[in-house]
């Protein structure tokens, strides 16, 4: 009188499905994020400099 438990079945049309509709990296936010990370460290650098080399 023991119950059998039923094996989930993966549906591969679903699986497939899902790995499809992972959107694309957009560009913008990539570019984006070089600008931001390339200004920021360029701003490290000049308030580094200006404060061991005291240019002013």
């Amino acid at each position: 009188m023991s119950k059998k438990k039923k094996a989930k079945k993966t549906n591969t049309k679903n699986v497939q499905k899902v790995l499809e509709q992972q959107p694309e990296k957009n560009n913008t936010l990539v570019f984006g994020g070089i600008l931001l990370a390339m200004s920021s460290i360029g701003l490290l650098i000049f308030v580094l400099s200006d404060k061991v080399f005291h240019l002013s």
